[in-house]
């Protein structure tokens, strides 16, 4: 995919990966960012092999809205009033796929198209904002607020990738379409289906 310098008999090159993800539907107001991007860094081995390893960064999002009717009884209340909760959840996610790639045709070769298959982790920080407005039998609204920071635990899930690495001047460039499926989903944002376009950059 890359051309780079050699480190102990292994060529390594360095570049950046970037894309377009494609995932499956979200419950909820979807408001994730497409793109995912971070580095990326390549050892190639002998006889066509190599190993990729990245981080890649992409920030996503949900807005989910409810509206109910709650029973409340009180002195001169006693049915039903109108209750809104709102929940706003964005999160910092980071992928860390480990693929083993096969290069087709020789490293010396203008074009090389590859395939490739490994695993990655992913975890995401999230921050989460509500809140619940009541309105009461004379009209008066009232409305109380929350706010939570927390980890997602380490979901893992298989990848598998094909692409084409061809050289323009001194840019190495790797377009390349990727599949992941996850071992786990929270039914929200990160879900179990997976796939994008990805270029990959080494300068």
């Amino acid at each position: 995919m890359m051309s780079g310098r050699y480190a102990s008999a292994q060529e390594v090159s360095i570049g950046v990966k970037g894309g377009v993800r494609f995932t499956d539907a979200s419950s909820g107001q979807d408001e994730s960012r497409p793109y995912v991007v971070g580095p990326s860094i390549e050892f190639r081995l002998p006889a066509h092999f190599a190993i990729e390893v990245d981080a890649l960064y992409q920030r996503l999002g949900n807005t989910s809205q409810f509206n109910f009717f709650g029973n409340v009884i009180g002195p001169g209340v006693n049915g039903p009033l109108p209750v809104t909760a709102i929940n706003r959840t964005r999160a910092n996610s980071w992928e860390f796929p480990v693929i083993g790639k096969y290069y087709l045709r020789p490293r010396t070769a203008a074009w090389q198209p590859f395939i490739g298959t490994g695993w990655a982790l992913r975890t995401s920080g999230l921050h989460t904002n509500g809140s619940v407005t009541n309105t009461d039998s004379s009209g008066v609204t009232s409305t109380s607020t929350f706010h939570d920071h927390s980890q997602s635990g380490v979901d893992v899930g298989a990848v598998f990738a094909a692409g084409v690495k061809y050289r323009v001047g001194r840019l190495v460039f790797a377009p390349e379409a990727r599949y992941t499926r996850w071992g786990g989903s929270d039914g929200s944002f990160n879900r179990k289906n997976e796939a994008g376009v990805l270029l990959g950059i080494t300068f």
